[in-house]
């Protein structure tokens, strides 16, 4: 009986988008895993906020993506090591997104010149924590492979910044529920495109090709949009992100993050042959 990748967005999804608790989450998750399926994280969290989240939820022997697919993880006490792979203390690491966070900064700097935006790593801690809620910023700050930005001019000129974003520097700008990150090409459907071709690699057969994943927002849709199951959590908006006229298989919360993760999990689970749990 094949097992199931559940990849799954955090914040808005997972958590609370306001808190980021996870609620009555964690005991869900325990019941999954020990059927046997996986749990791969797909967030625009960084590495640092990662990994603090999957201790707390038994997960550390998971692969999972960061900042918005721009950074691949996988443990080294499950996984070979890939051609495309580094060593990364207890993972392998694999980096999608060609530019550094540290060139971005550079990039943004000059572009601040011509157009009106916030660099989050320049905000004073006070605005940060007031923009995010977290008690901490350092570790959201702690980008491989991005940068955050508020934007702060015209639709106008986020076009002409789009456009020199992708010509200057083969660019993209995703668009997050707080922020809008900077980073080389990547996105949340290749993140989990790369992480299910390694399991097939590494697994075999193990693992089911009808994928699951949970999303709330834009950046979410590529990743919805190319599994065999999209699950939409509610977000505060009430406005679910639009997946592809024709996609099947398309489940919505009633209830927000944390609690809407879980109702759909289980209603999911009621209507597949092979069950999660």
């Amino acid at each position: 009986m094949k097992r199931y990748l559940i990849f799954t967005d955090l914040d808005g999804t997972l958590l609370d988008h306001e808190d980021y608790s996870y609620g009555n989450n964690k005991k869900l998750i325990s019941r999954i895993v020990s059927n046997q399926n996986e749990i791969i994280f797909n967030t625009s969290k960084t590495f640092s906020e990662s990994t603090n989240l999957l201790k707390e939820l038994n997960l550390t022997n998971m692969p999972f993506s960061t900042e918005n697919g721009a950074v691949l993880y996988f443990p080294k006490n499950r996984f070979k090591k890939n051609k495309n792979s580094s060593d990364y203390g207890r993972y392998w690491k694999i980096r999608i997104a060609k530019l550094s966070s540290k060139s971005w900064y550079k990039f943004l700097l000059k572009k601040q010149k011509t157009f009106k935006f916030l660099i989050a790593q320049d905000l004073p801690i006070k605005v940060l924590k007031k923009y995010t809620n977290l008690i901490k910023t350092r570790k959201m700050l702690n980008r491989e492979a991005s940068q955050l930005i508020i934007w702060k001019d015209s639709l106008l000129n986020l076009k002409k910044f789009k456009n020199d974003l992708k010509l200057e520097k083969d660019g993209v700008l995703i668009q997050g529920s707080r922020f809008m990150q900077i980073s080389s090409i990547c996105n949340k459907r290749i993140a989990k495109k790369l992480i299910s071709h390694i399991y097939d690699i590494q697994f075999h057969d193990t693992y089911s090709k009808n994928t699951i994943a949970l999303g709330d927002s834009k950046n979410d849709i590529d990743m919805l949009n190319s599994a065999t199951h999209a699950c939409l959590i509610k977000n505060p908006s009430g406005v679910f992100p639009k997946l592809r006229t024709n996609k099947k298989n398309i489940y919505k919360s009633s209830k927000l993050a944390p609690n809407g993760w879980s109702q759909l999990i289980i209603k999911l689970n009621k209507t597949l042959e092979v069950k999660i749990f």
